[in-house]
């Protein structure tokens, strides 16, 4: 298998699997930030219907107890920190013979990698009977910006990852008796991506080129539309308590796209047109991938008339996510149409706790505390995916103007446990890191987030 061929696969295939990158969010590549009211006690209870109708999208059933005709209108600002320390980059060792096969030249340290995104989330809810009602979600449950400088020192891992995902979810539910209530969603999935990474063309000219000195870059843009569903049912045993269960399926995504080549300024006509023949050329591909799915439980148990205490546990399951298969569909006649990059991911808990308490009939407080686990497991980071376990403290409050229009807000600070880059690559040239060389660094992760909302019901 020559170089090029295998450059064009890996180049594809890491700005596919780039698609599907945590930063430091919720789990994996989650957005828990949903609910602005939810976000100021750390999501717990969120399951049993949590504090007003955005609840929905983690449980439809949760809108029974809700009433007329009503809308939420939420933002979270994600302010996420990704610093990169000690950082380098060295080539396989089955190069290690050729002086101008050694260290990846640029800076060891990188001050920030993630930028802040807005999470917008819109709720619509209408009472068709005291018992029934229609509910309509749009969300953004996935979504982040990654961007390191054209000479960083793991540019051939990594350059810019940019996701955009937008939910639509119309949901029923329907109260059975005074204790248990059901609801189901359907869920219409859009994702849209533009993803770079830098392609080392001089070390794929090799014996005619250095590396390092011809760098391009490789990008694609692609979308996709996805369906699934969600199921939820609530029980309310007593007028103190409530629990919720909610189940949100799984969901295959077929990402299509077209990926594209920069190619380095100096490089010589001749050389560039032995590239494009050997499949650098512009063209299309698709990557099959696995979601996971998520169950979660949730209590709200009223302490007095005017505090409440709340707990919730969710599982999601990505170790669905093993391998990211990727097809080159323009790439026909060349040695190389498709590939297996191996993720294996783990599946992932969140719990938290927390409470509310009603002050006065304007003002509540929330707070909550929650622990979140990294589905990315240390042999598999990337820069793409400084992921790791994370501690929520989140603190919110709301206030009602009247019975019909109020307030929220929510803050939540998370401490990510430091983590470490060891990607290696073997002396096999179908390691997918063959050319992209190895990659190792230390990285210090956290993160804000800012919630506002307003709640209207008529």
């Amino acid at each position: 298998m020559s170089h090029h061929s295998r450059l064009t696969l890996t180049a594809f295939a890491l700005v596919a699997a780039g698609v599907f990158a945590p930063v430091a969010q919720a789990s994996g590549f989650q957005l828990r930030e949903q609910s602005p009211s939810s976000q100021g006690n750390a999501f717990a209870g969120v399951s049993a219907g949590g504090q007003d109708i955005s609840a929905m999208f983690f449980n439809p059933a949760g809108m029974t107890q809700f009433s007329g005709l009503q809308f939420d209108l939420g933002a979270s600002l994600i302010a996420p920190s990704a610093e990169m320390s000690n950082g380098q980059g060295t080539r396989t060792s089955a190069l290690a013979a050729f002086p101008a096969y050694g260290p990846i030249s640029g800076p060891t340290n990188y001050s920030n990698s993630a930028e802040s995104k807005v999470a917008p989330s819109l709720y619509g809810m209408y009472s068709l009977s005291n018992d029934l009602k229609l509910g309509l979600s749009v969300n953004a449950p996935f979504g982040f910006v990654t961007e390191y400088d054209s000479d960083f020192v793991g540019r051939y891992h990594a350059l810019k990852t940019d996701l955009k995902i937008i939910d639509v979810a119309p949901s029923l539910a329907y109260r059975i008796n005074k204790e248990w209530s059901v609801g189901v969603a359907f869920v219409a999935r859009y994702a849209d991506a533009t993803l770079t990474n830098a392609v080392d063309f001089g070390l794929i000219g090799f014996p005619n080129t250095i590396p390092g000195t011809l760098d391009g870059t490789a990008k694609l843009t692609g979308n996709t539309w996805g369906y699934g569903y969600k199921l939820g049912v609530t029980f309310q045993p007593t007028d103190a308590l409530r629990m919720g269960l909610a189940y949100h399926g799984a969901m295959n995504m077929t990402l299509k796209g077209d990926i594209s080549f920069q190619y380095p300024g100096n490089a010589p006509a001749p050389l560039v047109s032995g590239f494009q023949a050997e499949g650098f050329k512009n063209g299309g591909g698709k990557a099959e991938l696995d979601l996971p799915a998520d169950t979660s439980f949730g209590f709200d148990y009223k302490v007095s008339s005017t505090f409440s205490f709340q707990g919730e546990a969710c599982l999601t399951t990505w170790s669905r996510f093993k391998q990211l298969n990727v097809e080159l569909t323009s790439n026909a006649g060349l040695p190389v149409t498709n590939v297996v990059t191996n993720e294996n991911w783990r599946d992932t808990w969140f719990f938290s706790v927390g409470g509310v308490w009603k002050v006065d009939p304007a003002w509540t407080l929330r707070g909550g505390l929650a622990h979140d686990m990294g589905a990315v497991t240390d042999g598999y980071r990337t820069p793409r995916i400084p992921d790791g376990d994370r501690t929520w403290v989140s603190l919110g409050a709301s206030y009602a103007f009247s019975k019909s229009f109020s307030v929220d807000f929510g803050y939540t600070h998370l401490f990510v446990k430091d983590s470490t880059l060891n990607l290696t690559t073997t002396a096999s040239q179908t390691d997918p890191n063959f050319t992209r060389g190895n990659l190792t660094g230390d990285y210090k992760l956290s993160a804000n987030v800012f919630a506002l909302g307003a709640r209207f019901s008529f």
